[in-house]
């Protein structure tokens, strides 16, 4: 059985999540608590917003001291954090599993060619998740720049702490319906935070929890 990395903290509650589905799904599968061994670094949101330049070099120190505990990969509870992927993963001495494949390996496997992706504004005004996307032959689209920043008030404001209001559920599921007058065939939650307020039956829309998607891939690799 493989060693589990997190990096977490980014917020707290997605953290978690991944730590209790692991955990959940291993004793459903198995039927006993021999689960995998999962270490956490958790860092502060503070410093991930004020980082700047420095992230990627933070990034990668992160994720050297899970390999120096034990860790045989990691996984980061956090979609926005993979803007810096590609400068820290060829460097570092375990595998990073990027969050954005593994969604895309599972809409992949659904014929859906165009999707819309929802998260924090980081996440939807720059590109790193659309060029990922499409090696897998999606369209990937986003909303207009004022429901960009509405959906990302309702995560910082909101769901990091854990409140969940109906009010901003309408809210997002209003900016979906718009989303989907484009043509989009799915809806890809984009923020660890997100499947705490949309969930799949709020929507006819096939909907993509990058949460579980992700933590899922995490236990099967430790598995494997």
């Amino acid at each position: 059985m493989k060693t589990i990395g997190i990096l977490g903290g980014l917020g707290p509650e997605s953290t978690i999540t991944y730590y209790t589905y692991i955990i959940r799904k291993y004793y459903e599968l198995c039927g006993n608590y021999a689960y995998p061994e999962i270490l956490i670094h958790s860092f502060s949101f503070e410093e991930f917003i004020k980082a700047g330049n420095q992230l990627p070099q933070r990034v990668k120190g992160a994720i050297e001291n899970l390999h120096h505990s034990g860790a045989d990969f990691v996984v980061a509870a956090c979609n926005s954090i993979h803007i810096v992927y590609d400068e820290v993963a060829a460097d570092i001495p375990i595998p990073w599993i990027n969050i954005v494949d593994t969604v895309g390996e599972c809409i992949e496997k659904r014929s859906i060619h165009k999707v819309a992706l929802l998260g924090t504004v980081l996440t939807m005004a720059n590109d790193f998740y659309q060029k990922r996307l499409s090696r897998f032959g999606l369209e990937t689209v986003v909303p207009t720049p004022p429901d960009q920043q509405i959906i990302n008030k309702i995560l910082f404001d909101e769901l990091v702490r854990a409140e969940i209001k109906e009010e901003s559920r309408q809210t997002v599921l209003g900016i979906i319906d718009k989303l989907a007058q484009d043509g989009i065939e799915g809806v890809v939650l984009g923020c660890t935070e997100l499947p705490f307020l949309i969930r799949q039956e709020d929507t006819a829309l096939p909907v993509f929890d990058t949460t579980v998607i992700h933590a899922q891939k995490a236990l099967d690799l430790a598995m494997a």
